[in-house]
């Protein structure tokens, strides 16, 4: 009866790991999808919170709003302290070993004379020591191995943040270049109805004909699309500035604070000193390089692993007896003990080629990366260059336009001119308005390139977002 009850709880897990699967349904046949999405534990139901309103002051606030919230910065915080337990573990090797022990046993001899040999029952602490004393380097090799792999962690930590900065600051310009956007195509529409009224006023006077009211209308007609088509985007850019941010979607954010125009690259022979910069800033490249010493440190300890080391041991305990005529008796053992390996197939030989193939190919690893970073410098510091060009070329371009737009509108206003020509000076004036924002945005968004192609850190205002 006991051996079916044990065999019955012996093969309850069982049960629970191969026919309980039969009631799941498992697809069929190969390209089948699972669909029983109800057997998953049933997600926690948040109750939705209110509508808030984040109010920003700065560009910095707003970054460190996402370096707070973004799951990318917590993953890359979570992995740091986890290379910091390690290494925490790594130099605990440098400490003795005590181990506690307690024990209980029940034995008895078998007598081959026929006498009776009564039961013992022992019991009693332990406790165990073991240290080792020397060990050629092998230690401090793993505890440097380890650092290194810290440092790899925190810098790759500091390239996530400033993904981040770089993507939020991305996401804020494009913000910008759609409200502009939004401007332009408002203020357009504003002058096209002002055109309408005036063709009406001279429709009605006679001095203008039915198909100019029927131009100035389909001109309006067009100005409103494209400004609804500009609040649609613009719309868009705000959701993207919220996922890049950290912020809910439901919530409103309030982006109050003028945007200073950075300063201007002048010297040509300032790339130079850029790629010095970068060089010594990016923190992906010194990562690797931080990568290859730990890998130059494993090998180190791959090494040192085939000497010799040496130990200090301990033991000291008591036993007791449940059987009353027993005296307890305490033992005690104190020890050196001298560990050489003799042959292992040659693997801590092979560890250390490895790890030794491993540094020199994580060193050809950061150069290819510095190739590919001083391109990407070059890059950006040639479209800083050149947007800051497109922005003086383009407010040329505007002050034209919005001369010739008013010069069109007194002309026809006076009876001298033609609708077609207002208009097309008005559609010259948009397409200048338009350039001269979008412009201003090129300049700041090539100049964040450059910053993130840098590895600059920016200063971040302990100013926090307010709801």
């Amino acid at each position: 009866m006991k051996f079916t009850l044990y065999f019955s709880l012996a093969c309850l897990p069982l049960w629970s790991l191969t026919g309980h699967a039969d009631s799941l349904d498992l697809p069929e046949r190969p390209g089948a999808f699972w669909l029983r999405l109800d057997a998953l534990p049933a997600p926690q139901q948040q109750s939705a919170a209110p509508t808030d309103t984040l109010r920003f002051d700065s560009l910095s606030a707003l970054t460190e709003h996402a370096l707070r919230e973004r799951p990318e910065s917590r993953a890359a915080w979570l992995g740091i302290q986890a290379e910091a337990a390690r290494l925490d573990a790594a130099r605990a090797e440098n400490w003795p070993t005590l181990t506690g022990q307690f024990s209980f046993t029940r034995s008895r001899s078998l007598s081959s004379s026929g006498a009776s040999v009564p039961t013992l029952h022992r019991y009693g602490p332990s406790l165990g020591l073991s240290y080792v004393v020397y060990d050629f380097g092998a230690r401090a090799a793993s505890i440097d191995a380890q650092r290194y792999q810290l440092i790899a962690s925190l810098l790759n930590g500091n390239r996530v943040l400033q993904d981040t900065i770089a993507e939020v600051e991305a996401a804020y310009f494009a913000v910008l270049a759609a409200r502009a956007q939004v401007n332009a195509q408002t203020q357009q529409e504003i002058a096209l109805r002002a055109s309408l009224d005036a063709v009406n006023v001279r429709l009605q006077s006679g001095l203008a004909a039915r198909a100019d009211q029927l131009r100035a209308r389909a001109a309006l007609a067009e100005t409103t699309l494209a400004r609804q088509a500009a609040e649609r985007d613009r719309v868009k850019a705000e959701a993207g500035l919220k996922q890049a941010a950290g912020i809910a979607q439901t919530d409103t954010i309030s982006l109050d604070w003028e945007t200073a125009a950075p300063t201007v690259p002048e010297a040509g022979a300032l790339l130079t000193d850029l790629l010095a910069e970068a060089a010594q800033r990016r923190p992906d490249l010194q990562a690797l390089q931080a990568t290859a010493a730990r890998a130059r440190a494993e090998a180190d300890g791959a090494r040192a692993a085939r000497w010799p080391s040496v130990s200090l041991t301990a033991n000291t305990g008591r036993t007791f007896f449940l059987e009353d005529e027993r005296t307890p008796s305490s033992t005690y053992s104190v020890g050196v003990n001298l560990s050489l390996p003799l042959f292992d197939g040659g693997r801590l030989a092979a560890q250390a080629r490895a790890a030794e193939r491993d540094a020199e190919r994580l060193q050809a690893e950061a150069e290819i990366q510095g190739n590919q970073v001083a391109r990407t410098v070059a890059e950006a510091y040639h479209d800083v260059r050149h947007a800051h060009l497109q922005r003086e070329g383009v407010a040329v371009q505007f002050d034209s336009a919005s001369e010739s737009a008013h010069a069109a509108e007194a002309r026809y206003t006076a009876g001298v001119g033609s609708l077609l020509e207002w208009l097309t000076a008005q559609a010259d004036l948009a397409r200048a308005r338009q350039g001269a924002a979008q412009a201003e945005v090129d300049w700041l968004t090539a100049f964040s390139r450059l910053s993130h192609a840098l590895g600059r850190l920016p200063a971040v205002s302990p100013r926090t977002s307010t709801p």
